[in-house]
């Protein structure tokens, strides 16, 4: 009787869970999700087809439809990127059948705001099920959140003049594979998150890095016009985009680049290149940093331009935009930084200049690094926010936040520091050691973290996002951070109650909000060294000082 009766409640606990599992209804079949915390979470969603075989090197082709129920309970894998320990744990081999999309939601709501984000990684490493994208507090606030994965590597960003030719007699963009599936992603939202509780005609793109570049490339390319409504663009650099068959600012044209790579695998068709194993077309974290990694390419569909050209030519969506740098985002630079005076004489800097503005910085061994980061980060986040004026509400922040006990070793916020706090994500990530770091020497330090990536191919945990989550500083930075995210997304305006008035930024004022430990505003940020790169820019796009 006893073994009865346990047998009975187990089966009545299975068929509660089962019952309290959400379901959702789409075009192309039936899914259930599960709950986690306080959202509703559909994982492993379709949003094309799996690119392999012939589907290899084409644009996102539409994803079949099933019979019965879908599991979307569990994140489908990764998309093939090379191991980097300590960076992309748990998200390797991975597999090109990797087109998948997330989505999460608060357990009650209709047309509800839309948030699709754009994970980072050099457009080579990364993946949507990594934990600090885990949208905890963005959906406390109201908001829906979609995380997807796209294509990377050479899987995504790939252009010989075999493939060129071909899509050219199919009448297919080609070369940027990774963008042509966000754009799919788009499409998908447009079409499908109405049945999940959201409004189709409130999305905001968001992204960070290789994603927040991502995001100003969408808004200036015509393929992804009125796919989205807001764009938020966080840490986004903006180095040259490279030509896809012609020069650009002295970067060997992707064809080029690509038919060097072929030679390496030793085939000569586009037959046997499908033929290839993923891991045999795997590029390393070594040729990455040596530069046999092309990246995104100017293809004349997808891509059409630099942003801070084309912002500055009002040729960018007119919807509401918002970009941000960290104090530190050069960190980004410092493994692979060139020497100072090499550096200068390929951009045509003055080096007498950069002596005089640059004599504050303490640490010696990031100053190329940080010379890099005034044009890459900050100079084009205030350019690109001031070009949004006649066209949009353009809004510009400063993170400039790390938890308590690692303030002293670091020289600011290092790239990526600021996502956690945005998506509310502290509980899943690296906690800050209970006792302060040292700040006697960070070049000691960095030097040692720098020498890990480019030595042993290991992501130090000195680059690695770190929070503490006992520390009531850091639930208020997300907070403030999280509301100013979701009330963006709402309404194109990211103030909030409580917390100091954001400007829309405008360069003859200089005003930017600052996430930091005191001032909530930051007005000419590093001016001197900024403004001396922002000419360098304009200069160099051939940018007028008068916008049209």
């Amino acid at each position: 009787m006893r073994i009865l009766l346990l047998l009975l409640m187990t089966l009545t606990l299975h068929v509660q869970a089962a019952v309290l599992r959400p379901e959702v209804q789409l075009g192309a079949g039936k899914l259930q999700g599960a709950i986690e915390g306080n959202m509703q979470a559909f994982k492993g969603i379709p949003y094309a087809a799996p690119p392999v075989g012939e589907l290899r090197w084409r644009p996102p082709q539409a994803a079949q439809a099933w019979t019965g129920m879908r599991d979307a309970s569990q994140f489908g894998p990764a998309c093939p990127q090379p191991y980097i320990k300590g960076l992309n744990d748990g998200m390797v081999p991975g597999s090109e059948d990797c087109l998948n999309l997330n989505v999460f939601t608060p357990k009650t709501g209709k047309n509800l705001p839309v948030m699709v984000w754009i994970h980072g990684g050099g457009l080579l490493v990364d993946a949507a099920k990594d934990a600090q994208f885990t949208p905890l507090s963005l959906i406390k606030n109201g908001v829906i959140v979609v995380t997807f994965d796209y294509r990377m590597g050479t899987f995504g960003f790939f252009a010989p003049k075999a493939l060129i030719d071909e899509a050219k007699a199919k009448g297919e963009p080609v070369g940027n594979y990774g963008i042509m599936d966000q754009i799919a992603v788009l499409k998908w939202v447009k079409n499908n998150i109405q049945a999940f509780g959201g409004d189709p005609n409130n999305v905001t793109i968001f992204g960070e890095s290789a994603g927040g570049r991502s995001v100003t490339w969408l808004m200036a390319s015509p393929a992804a016009r009125g796919l989205f409504h807001k764009a938020i663009a966080q840490s986004a650099q903006q180095t040259p985009i490279r030509g896809m068959t012609e020069e650009r600012f002295g970067l060997l044209p992707e064809q080029d680049l690509d038919a060097r790579y072929i030679e390496t695998l030793g085939v000569n068709s586009l037959k046997e290149l499908r033929a290839l194993t993923s891991e045999k077309l795997m590029l390393t974290s070594a040729q990455f940093e040596q530069g046999e990694f092309g990246g995104a390419m100017i293809d004349g569909q997808i891509l059409v331009g630099d942003p801070l050209e084309l912002f500055s030519k009002g040729k960018q969506a007119k919807v509401p935009f918002m970009i941000g740098t960290n104090s530190w985002d050069s960190s980004f630079f410092v493994p692979s930084q060139p020497p100072l005076d090499a550096y200068l004489k390929r951009m045509g800097q003055d080096p007498k200049v950069i002596e005089k503005l640059y004599a504050g910085v303490k640490d010696k061994c990031i100053l190329s690094s940080d010379v890099m980061g005034d044009a890459w980060y900050r100079a084009s986040t205030k350019m690109l926010a001031d070009s949004m004026n006649g066209v949009a509400p353009g809004y510009a922040y400063y993170f400039d936040y790390l938890t308590k006990n690692i303030r002293a070793s670091h020289p600011g916020v290092p790239h990526s520091f600021e996502i956690t706090y945005v998506f509310g994500s502290l509980d899943l990530m690296p906690q800050a050691p209970k006792q302060a770091e040292s700040g006697s020497d960070q070049c000691a330090l960095i030097q040692k973290a720098s020498a890990d990536t480019k030595q042993r191919g290991t992501w130090s945990a000195y680059w690695y996002p770190t929070v503490d989550k006992a520390s009531t500083q850091d639930w208020a930075m997300s907070d403030k951070m999280s509301k100013s995210w979701t009330a963006f997304a709402k309404t194109g305006n990211p103030n909030v109650s409580g917390q100091t008035h954001w400007p829309i930024y405008k360069a003859k004022d200089d005003v930017m909000r600052n996430f930091s430990y005191d001032k909530e505003l930051i007005q000419g940020m590093l001016k001197e060294r900024v403004d001396y790169q922002a000419a360098f820019l304009k200069k160099m796009f051939g940018i007028s000082v008068e916008r049209p």
